[in-house]
């Protein structure tokens, strides 16, 4: 496979439990932290964490450019510039933002309450958004946008057809279209137009 596809080529399914176990090894409890790095330098941060042994993901999604002459060209759309996902434990996590100098902190989660040192604990993503974000982004045709503010939407959805089908969300329409939004918690919302006729209401 090519090293460009590694980034996206896990999410076949919302459960990619087994996956992170045959990819974690020996290391215990590794939970998704949320690394800030250098803009521009996400996908370098991926690979070199990648060719360590570590498991990371960049928020990205591959997308058809036409240009003005007609020639179409597939890119790779980075959805959350500046963060990088990263599956560790805590011990890793020191070690990974000493080594990888594209890594400038790891986000705190400011809603928590803080220790007795008045420090926040370290933002974790739970596995369950994880896998709804990357199964979202793999499979959807057309282009997800992230807000950093989470959305507080009406009807709770299951996508029934297309690529997207199974994945379950709240939902807000316009006019002329639907868009199903997926909150990752501590970072805002992920939402993707669909078609109306694709989805159907969960009581």
């Amino acid at each position: 496979m090519a090293e460009e596809d590694e980034n996206t080529a896990i999410p076949l399914t919302k459960d990619t439990k087994e996956v992170r176990q045959s990819l974690g090894g020996a290391v215990s409890d590794p939970k998704w932290y949320v690394a800030a790095v250098r803009r521009n330098r996400e996908e370098i941060c991926r690979k070199q964490l990648h060719e360590s042994g570590i498991e990371a993901y960049v928020a990205c999604q591959k997308e058809t450019h036409v240009y003005r002459n007609r020639h179409q060209r597939e890119i790779t759309r980075i959805v959350i510039p500046g963060i990088v996902f990263i599956h560790v434990n805590e011990n890793q996590r020191l070690q990974v933002l000493k080594d990888n100098p594209h890594i400038q902190f790891f986000l705190t989660n400011k809603a928590a309450q803080s220790n007795s040192y008045g420090r926040h604990p370290f933002a974790v993503i739970p596995d369950a958004q994880m896998d709804t974000l990357r199964f979202m982004l793999y499979h959807a045709e057309a282009p997800v946008s992230f807000t950093a503010d989470p959305l507080h939407l009406g009807d709770h959805i299951r996508i029934i057809r297309g690529q997207l089908a199974g994945l379950e969300g709240a939902v807000t329409r316009d006019a002329n279209s639907t868009h199903i939004v997926v909150t990752i918690d501590l970072l805002g919302s992920a939402m993707v137009t669909i078609s109306p006729d694709d989805i159907e209401k969960i009581a």
